[in-house]
């Protein structure tokens, strides 16, 4: 029997067909309207106007500030609908280190595991409490979801802080926070997940966190530690 030449050629998911041409792209019919892409990053993606909700790449990334939001993008869609399709090494490392290894049409020619990063220290020139209200400002920041929560909130306003954070409505997932001042101006934040809350959710967090901490003049000196204990400088990209 003669087999077909292309039996063995992987079947690659349909884009969208008002996708911007390059690597990264939305399949077609995988779109919910949430708009949570588009909040990470507005100018690069925005929904159709000819096809009811449905987002797209409407510019692909150039800048690694740009690519760091796609990636963002990519971590918020609900059902995943967002997708790499190029070959590039260190892009498809990125993705596999934060988890979105099924998201990504080619496979890396190394093997890259998921990173869980859930620890963090850095210099913090204000005072305790200071850093507690802006850390929470952080977490309940942003559109991308209604039901966002502080729960069991517990703080000394000098050196010690622990709250749950959630982000889902009646449903018991989510990271618990505790925070120290460990001496002066130096701070640290350790994550744990809730039970039943999925790992992934750790990776995203921190690096949500990684980014806003980089870009913002508060936070100094950011060194990352995984949950084997490996260390990250503030170069890392997470």
């Amino acid at each position: 029997m003669k087999i077909p030449v292309n039996i063995f050629i992987k079947q690659l998911p349909d884009r969208f067909p008002e996708n911007s041409q390059g690597d990264f792209y939305v399949e077609n019919e995988v779109c919910t309207t949430c708009g949570a892409p588009e909040v990470e990053a507005p100018d690069l993606i925005e929904h159709s106007k000819a096809e009811y909700g449905h987002c797209y790449f409407k510019k692909q990334p150039k800048t690694a500030d740009e690519l760091e939001r796609t990636i963002s993008a990519m971590q918020v869609s609900c059902i995943s609908g967002l997708r790499y399709g190029g070959k590039d090494e260190q892009i498809l490392k990125r993705l596999y280190e934060v988890g979105l290894a099924e998201e990504c049409d080619h496979k890396p020619s190394d093997k890259y595991n998921t990173i869980f990063r859930n620890k963090v220290q850095f210099h913090y020139d204000r005072s305790f409490r200071e850093f507690t209200d802006e850390l929470i400002s952080i977490l309940l920041a942003g559109q991308t979801s209604l039901n966002k929560q502080i729960l069991s909130f517990n703080a000394n306003d000098i050196d010690y802080l622990k709250f749950i954070y959630r982000w889902t409505d009646g449903l018991t997932t989510g990271i618990i926070f505790e925070c120290t001042l460990i001496e002066n101006e130096l701070f640290q934040i350790e994550m744990t997940t809730e039970k039943d809350t999925p790992s992934m959710a750790l990776s995203n967090l921190s690096s949500d966190l990684h980014v806003i901490f980089v870009k913002s003049d508060s936070f100094k000196d950011i060194r990352w530690s995984d949950i084997e204990g490996n260390k990250y400088d503030e170069s890392a990209t997470l």
